[in-house]
């Protein structure tokens, strides 16, 4: 009888935990996390323009723990973006709006064309790569996501800014 009976508290136990671990996943306010991203927070590559070998061409990534490099061969350390513009950065990855951005198509001539530069970032966002053209979408660097990474490549890369 008293195996029947703990049991019966077991069952009782688990069910009464199954429907609170149903409660709270529905309940307002309560959300489940972002999951967190992977590689770098950041890439910019920068195509065009005229070097002596040919097209111009240089990558720039920075790593979630700030540390800033390039593609080219070693030593290709660049240095280390502040902890507060990193976390800005961060924020503004998190918070943009991808869809809304690459919903402006970039109706223009690309400076590749005449000896000018594309810009391509690509951002470690929550959900996965977001890829950013300058010939393919519109871009507003007075936005913040724009304004971050202008203010943590900065003293890296010559970007362009509002």
């Amino acid at each position: 009888m008293q195996s029947s009976r703990r049991a019966g508290v077991i069952v009782f136990a688990a069910s009464l935990l199954a429907v609170a671990l149903g409660a709270s996943a529905c309940a307002p306010g309560v959300s489940a996390p972002l999951p967190v991203a992977t590689g770098p927070i950041v890439t910019v590559d920068t195509r065009g323009g005229l070097c002596v070998d040919g097209p111009c061409s240089t990558t720039f990534f920075v790593e979630r723990n700030g540390r800033v490099h390039q593609a080219a061969k070693p030593p290709n350390d660049l240095g280390t973006v502040p902890p507060a513009a990193l976390a800005a950065l961060d924020t503004a990855i998190r918070t943009t709006d991808f869809t809304a951005l690459n919903s402006h198509p970039f109706t223009g001539e690309c400076p590749t064309a005449y000896d000018g530069q594309e810009i391509v970032f690509e951002f470690g966002a929550p959900g996965g790569v977001e890829r950013v053209a300058t010939c393919e979408v519109e871009v507003d660097v007075g936005s913040p996501l724009f304004v971050a990474v202008s203010t943590a490549l900065g003293p890296f890369a010559s970007l362009p800014t509002p």
